[in-house]
Parts: C-alpha cells; structure tokens; sequence
C-alpha cells in the first residue's frame, strides 16, 4: 500500500493513472516524467489531461497529499520541533490516505464488475 505523506509513492500513485484515459502522447510523457522523478511535471500533465472520474479525484487527492507531506516535512525539520503542528497535520492525512484508498477499491470493483 503507498504511504502518500512521501512523494516517491505519490509518483507511484501518478504512474498507474496511466490507464486512465491518456493519449499516447501523455502516456509516453508521463513515462519521461516518472523516470525524472519530476511529480509536479506529472500532476501538470495529469490535470490537463482528460481522465476519468475516479483517476480526476486520485490526482487531486494526491495533490493535497504533497501539500501535507510537505508542510510536515519542514515541520520536522524545525528545532524545537512544533509538535502541536505536526500532530494536527496528521488527521488531515489520515483522511486523505483513506479517501484515496477508498478510490481505489472503488476502481478496482468497477474494473471487476460483469
């Protein structure tokens, strides 16, 4: 399961959006921008493209995601650490780790149905 606090399993996240509705073009480009590790190239690619409904939600889940893991991350970083802002942080990431995964249980039953 990806861990989205941490934008190497985001990418991951990106990556397999793929299949959603890309042309050629955007799948190849997504490819180039996967190997770079360039997760800003990827979400602008992805949120010009026409995707489907659910792939749409992932990637503006994983948006706000990048936005949390990186307030943490400066946060953690910070001496004293301001432990009141890190732990608020963490519901509001919490909630985005199960929407996301709840997007993706969806999309695997609607891949599965009959």
């Amino acid at each position: 399961m990806l861990y989205i606090r941490y934008r190497i399993d985001r990418m991951k996240g990106l990556y397999v959006l793929k299949e959603s509705g890309l042309t050629e073009a955007q799948a190849q480009r997504l490819d180039e921008l996967y190997q770079a590790q360039d997760e800003d190239g990827m979400l602008a690619l992805l949120e010009g493209a026409t995707l489907q409904p659910i792939a749409r939600k992932k990637v503006e889940i994983l948006k706000q995601a990048g936005l949390v893991g990186d307030r943490l991350t400066e946060f953690s970083r910070t001496i004293p650490l301001p432990h009141d802002k890190i732990q608020a942080l963490y519901p509001e990431m919490r909630d985005l780790k199960t929407a996301y995964e709840r997007l993706c249980t969806e999309a695997d039953r609607a891949m599965t149905r009959v």
